[in-house]
Parts: C-alpha cells; sequence; structure tokens
C-alpha cells in the first residue's frame, strides 16, 4: 500500500499540501467572516480557529520542505466560496477530508523514505484535520 516516490517527488508533493493549507487558511477566514445566522454562530467562531491551525500547519509543512532540501511554495489552490452557510460548511467538509486522505499517504511516504521526524510532524497535522472534520460534521449535523 506504501506509494513509492523518490525525496524530490515527496517535497513536491508536500508543496502541493502547503498550497492547500493556503487556501484552507484563507477559505476558513473568508467563510467565518461572512456566515451568517443564529444557527453557525458557534461553527463561525470555530472556523476563525480552523484558520489559525491551518496557518501553523503551513509553517509546519514549510519548514519540513526546507529541512528536506526544497523550497517552500508560495502558490495557493483554488478557494472555495459560496452566499449559502450549508454549502461553505461542506465545502470546508470536503477540503478536509481531501486532506486526510493527502495526508494518511504522506506519512505512508514519509517512513518509506526513513524521514520519521516528517511522518511524525504529518501526523500531527493529520489529529488536527480530523478535529476539524468532526467539528464541521457536527455543525452540518452528519
Amino acid at each position: 500500500m506504501t506509494e513509492e516516490v523518490s525525496l524530490e517527488e515527496f517535497i513536491e508533493k508536500l508543496n502541493y499540501d502547503l498550497e492547500w493549507e493556503y487556501a484552507a487558511a484563507i477559505q476558513y477566514i473568508q467563510h467565518q467572516a461572512v456566515l451568517s445566522g443564529a444557527a453557525f454562530n458557534n461553527i463561525a467562531e470555530e472556523l476563525a480557529l480552523h484558520a489559525e491551525e491551518e496557518l501553523q500547519h503551513a509553517i509546519q509543512l514549510a519548514d519540513q520542505i526546507d529541512y528536506l532540501g526544497g523550497t517552500p511554495s508560495v502558490d495557493v489552490q483554488k478557494i472555495k466560496i459560496s452566499e449559502d452557510a450549508e454549502k461553505m460548511l461542506k465545502q470546508d467538509l470536503e477540503g478536509e477530508r481531501d486532506a486526510i486522505n493527502r495526508y494518511k499517504k504522506r506519512i505512508r511516504q514519509a517512513e518509506a523514505l526513513d524521514e520519521y521526524a516528517t511522518a511524525q510532524t504529518i501526523r500531527q497535522i493529520l489529529v488536527t484535520e480530523q478535529e476539524h472534520e468532526m467539528d464541521l460534521m457536527d455543525a452540518l449535523d452528519l
């Protein structure tokens, strides 16, 4: 089940993840600002926290990329917005689920490269992403 990658390919994949962390932070900032309605007050506050955590993930990934000999990306992946509160939350949930799947692969790839500290850093990010998924599922009553 291990996806063999070279160190260079792994760095490229980490940069792709980094670009998604940038996008997630921006998306959460926008969503928490425009999310309205009494039913969404609590989750709006939570999204602000998610944005801060996504920025921390970006810093952690950038540090790992640099450590591995790469240059951290400054590109940002596509940000999704909506005028509908429920659709916003579903966009955020989709992003978290994508991140969870990518980080599970990255952990296996890091370990295959004997980069156990990088794998541990990604595990810590994964834990937070799963917490974000649970928050969003709760807000969406899923």
